[in-house]
């Protein structure tokens, strides 16, 4: 099964590998504050080793400079079984070269990847064995708390309702309070900062159903009128989104406090949430955000990243006119071979123009007397790409570590 968060859900799939146009080969698996996968086990032979793939002490703490987030966090579940482990990999040294040019040249030493070994677990996860409206407990949402500000809290839920902080440098666990109605599988979940509160809040949004609530820590109660002697987390229910089917893409627009949702049931509408106000509004005209699931905000670069709606092509948006639909500034294909098919994307923002781009892909049979839905495969490949300016454009370039 594979989850991503940067701050947000992953997504769930079985599969094989991961790979940073790298490759880890496992059984199933899934990405927190960047992917998660199933239980890595190595093909037989030692992982290939490179003269171009070291970097000097020099090269690694230049690059970790840069960098505001250090770690991807990997969940990976093992098989079908409900069983969970997280994995933290150091992107800093593994996912980029020092430069576009070492990049290159690695490439074009062996055109091929290597296998990555996975770390350590440093936690396990088990749901509570208890029945739910959805089937077999799993733990259906893993989510990154404050991901603009820290990397180490981990919040978990399972199918039941039960909710979880994990915060992985204290190696800590703390209950945390339960949803005030069932959010079912794969909702959405959005990091939205506020000025006085040390911690960003956490929309959660389902994509089925009419539920919208946020955990905020702060002295409030459920009651408005009362304020608590300690900050605490807790859930307030939320007004929910004035439509009923399925979401398909959101992001965080205007001044960080509006949540900007597409809707492509039978309207195909987009819609704005003031989460200081608390109100929806309808936007002007009838069109949909035109990317796949979330777009991220990068502030010092003053665009969106995410993936386009259909082609699965990483491009860059302008967002900043609100009710209009969003300008296309920058488009690129990663490329990847023609069986592969993506079913699950997302972008974990590692600072300084930097990305991790997690892709889950299946390889479907095509050969003859195949139904079309038998899966050879499933996998997921994590590329780090960087955006910089060429000729007063920005350009996006890719300095994947290879393995």
């Amino acid at each position: 099964m594979v989850k991503y968060l940067g701050g947000h859900p992953l997504y769930h799939g079985s599969t094989r590998t991961l790979e940073s146009q790298s490759h880890c080969s496992s059984a199933s698996a899934a990405a927190v504050a960047a992917a998660a996968l199933p239980s890595p086990r190595l093909p037989p032979g030692k992982p290939e080793h490179r003269p171009a793939d070291r970097l000097t002490c020099t090269s690694i703490s230049r690059i970790c400079q840069r960098m505001i987030r250090r770690f991807a966090n990997i969940v990976v579940e093992k098989g079908s079984s409900g069983n969970y482990s997280l994995h933290r990999l150091d992107v800093s040294k593994r996912l980029f070269y020092p430069s576009t040019a070492v990049a290159d040249a690695a490439s074009k030493e062996t055109g091929k990847m290597a296998t990555l070994r996975l770390p350590a677990p440093v936690m396990r996860f088990h749901p509570l064995p208890t029945g739910s409206s959805w089937g077999v407990a799993k733990l259906d949402l893993f989510a990154l708390l404050s991901p603009h500000s820290s990397e180490d809290k981990i919040f978990c839920s399972d199918s039941a309702g039960h909710n979880i902080l994990y915060q992985a440098d204290s190696n800590s666990i703390q209950s945390m309070p339960a949803f005030n109605s069932d959010k079912g599988l794969m909702p959405a979940t959005i990091s939205v900062a506020r000025p006085d509160a040390p911690l960003e809040d956490l929309y959660v949004l389902s994509s089925v159903m009419s539920s919208f609530e946020v955990l905020s820590f702060s002295s409030r109660s459920r009651h408005e009128d009362v304020q608590m002697s300690r900050k605490h987390w807790h859930w307030e229910p939320l007004p929910p989104p004035p439509f009923t089917a399925h979401l398909c893409s959101h992001t965080v627009v205007g001044d960080g406090n509006t949540i900007c949702v597409s809707d492509i049931g039978s309207c195909g509408c987009t819609y704005y949430f003031d989460t200081v106000k608390r109100e929806w509004r309808k936007a002007a005209g009838d069109w949909v955000l035109p990317f796949a699931g979330r777009a991220e905000y990068i502030p010092d670069l003053k665009l969106w990243l995410g993936f386009a709606a259909g082609s699965h092509n990483l491009c860059a948006w302008d967002l900043s006119v609100m009710d209009k639909p969003p300008t296309l500034l920058v488009s690129t294909d990663i490329k990847t071979p023609e069986d592969w098919s993506a079913t699950r994307l997302n972008i974990l923002n590692l600072g300084s123009g930097r990305f991790c781009i997690a892709k889950i892909f299946q390889v479907v049979d095509n050969t003859a007397g195949a139904s079309g839905w038998d899966i050879e495969d499933k996998f997921a490949v994590l590329t780090g790409v960087e955006m910089v300016m060429g000729g007063g454009e920005k350009k996006i370039e890719r300095i994947t570590k290879q393995f």
